[in-house]
């Protein structure tokens, strides 16, 4: 049976705030946040009552995390973990690792209470806009049975596996973004520099078939996945027009770092004899680390 009762949400701040106004409008909720203007906003704007004490939770079956860092998150379970109902499920929203829902799933075991990782894929804007999806890890009965909080939270959702999946889900989202966030600045640095538009930049870069997409929704996808490296653009070559982007760099003036580091994981894997391979062979490096970029295929 899916737990319907009253939410307990901690944390009111940028993302935290919108959360909770979501779950809100469909559960009697309780909340918590060392901002009193938060809290006065919650209760105005959703009927929401503070949580004076830990022993408010003794009937609480939901409780949902949106704090700074996992610490925080942490020492909230600790406190409130012996008075919730045997039985509860506590959703971690905030950006963890597994580690942190691994440590917290063993202070809550003792007690019955289920952690669900419901990692948030979105920005704040999303959120209140109700577009905003989630990266879920956990049992999938105690998704079950917080499924309504999770609808009002989001109704995207994707399961990505045991407890800490779907928090390792998003920080592996995040760092990509965060990367590609360089790699993009430096793309804009050379076409600045060559003249190139801005504009027309973004169109090229944009493209299915182009810079952005192509290495993962082929390259990944096809060719990693399935270990295919015969034919296609030969790695040697890829090297070759990295070689050139660089020495662009160099004649205009323009610093790299992102794109300077990659020309080197291009040189290794030449060095280890994949030259001839198609380019998504630089894989086969991180294969040869011990740390394959795909699970091991069955025979």
């Amino acid at each position: 049976m899916s737990i319907a009762q009253k939410v307990a949400i901690y944390g009111l701040g940028n993302m935290g705030f919108p959360l909770a106004r979501r779950i809100g409008s469909r559960f009697p909720t309780q909340v918590f946040d060392l901002d009193e203007q938060a809290l006065q906003r919650a209760g105005t704007e959703f009927g929401a009552t503070r949580i004076e004490a830990p022993a408010d939770l003794a009937g609480t079956q939901v409780v949902v995390l949106c704090l700074p860092n996992p610490g925080i998150s942490q020492a909230v379970l600790a406190q409130i973990a012996p008075q919730l109902p045997k039985g509860s499920v506590v959703l971690e929203t905030s950006t963890v690792n597994p580690e942190h829902i691994h440590a917290a799933q063993r202070l809550l075991t003792p007690y019955g209470i289920d952690m669900v990782d419901a990692s948030i894929m979105a920005g704040v804007s999303q959120m209140e806009a109700g577009t905003a999806s989630l990266a879920l890890g956990g049992s999938p009965d105690a998704i079950r049975r917080a499924q309504p909080v999770l609808d009002a939270i989001a109704t995207k959702q994707t399961y990505f596996g045991a407890s800490g999946a779907g928090a390792a889900a998003k920080v592996i989202n995040n760092a990509v973004a965060h990367a590609v966030m360089v790699v993009v600045a430096e793309a804009g640095a050379l076409a600045t520099a060559s003249g190139v538009s801005c504009d027309k930049l973004i169109a090229l870069l944009s493209d299915k078939q182009m810079g952005l997409h192509r290495p993962l929704t082929y390259r990944y996808a096809e060719r990693i996945v399935q270990g295919d490296y015969a034919g296609g653009m030969p790695l040697d070559a890829a090297r070759k027009d990295s070689v050139l982007a660089l020495q662009l760099a160099q004649t205009l003036g323009v610093p790299l770092f992102a794109i300077q580091g990659s020309h080197s994981v291009y040189d290794m894997a030449a060095a280890a004899g994949y030259g001839r391979d198609d380019y998504a062979a630089v894989a086969k490096l991180w294969a040869d680390w011990g740390c394959p970029t795909v699970p091991a295929r069955a025979e």
